[in-house]
C-alpha cells in the first residue's frame, strides 16, 4: 500500500469516528473525527461528541493515556483549534504530546483558524499534511462555514 493510499485509509477512520456522531449534538459546531496511528495501526480514537465538550484530537490523546511514539501520526478531519474558548486549543495538546506528524482532511472556515493551525504546527516542527479526503471531510457538515463564538473578552473557538 503506497502512503497516499495508507492515509487515506486512516482517514476514512476518522471519518467514521465523525459520522458516529449526532448532529443535533455537536450543533452549531461541527463533527470531527481522529485516530492515532503506530506502527501501521490505530492505537486510540477521539470524536467530538457535544457542545462545550472535548474535541477530537484531546479525546484521541486522552483514549491513548500516555505520550504517543515517536512516529505516531494524528489524522483529523478538520483543522486542529488554534484558540482558546471553552476548550483549550488542540494545537496546543498536539504539540505538547510529541506528535511529529499531522494528517489533515480540510481547513476549519472559521476566521480565526483558516490554516493558523496548521502554520502554528509546522513552525513547531511537527509535519502537516493537508487536504487527505478533503471533499469526503467537508461534507461531513455540509453548509458549515465556521464556528464564531467571540463575545467581549473571549476569544473564538471553533
Amino acid at each position: 500500500m503506497s502512503e497516499g493510499q495508507e492515509q487515506e485509509a486512516f482517514m476514512r477512520e476518522a471519518i467514521a469516528e465523525a459520522q458516529s456522531v449526532d448532529e443535533r449534538r455537536v450543533y452549531p459546531n461541527p463533527r470531527v473525527g481522529a485516530v492515532i496511528v503506530e506502527n501501521g495501526a490505530i492505537v486510540a480514537r477521539g470524536r467530538f461528541e457535544q457542545d462545550g465538550g472535548m474535541h477530537a484530537e484531546r479525546r484521541a490523546l486522552a483514549a491513548l493515556g500516555r505520550n504517543p511514539a515517536p512516529d505516531a501520526v494524528l489524522y483529523v478531519t478538520l483543522e486542529p483549534c488554534s484558540t482558546h474558548g471553552r476548550t483549550g486549543a488542540c494545537t496546543e495538546a498536539i504539540m505538547a504530546s510529541g506528535l511529529g506528524k499531522v494528517v489533515v482532511g480540510t481547513i476549519d472556515p472559521t476566521s480565526g483558524h483558516r490554516g493558523r493551525g496548521l502554520s502554528i504546527l509546522r513552525d513547531a516542527g511537527i509535519e502537516v499534511v493537508s487536504g487527505c479526503l478533503q471533499e469526503e471531510c467537508a461534507a461531513l457538515n455540509p453548509g458549515y462555514s465556521g464556528r464564531e463564538t467571540s463575545r467581549p473578552g473571549t476569544p473564538e473557538e471553533g
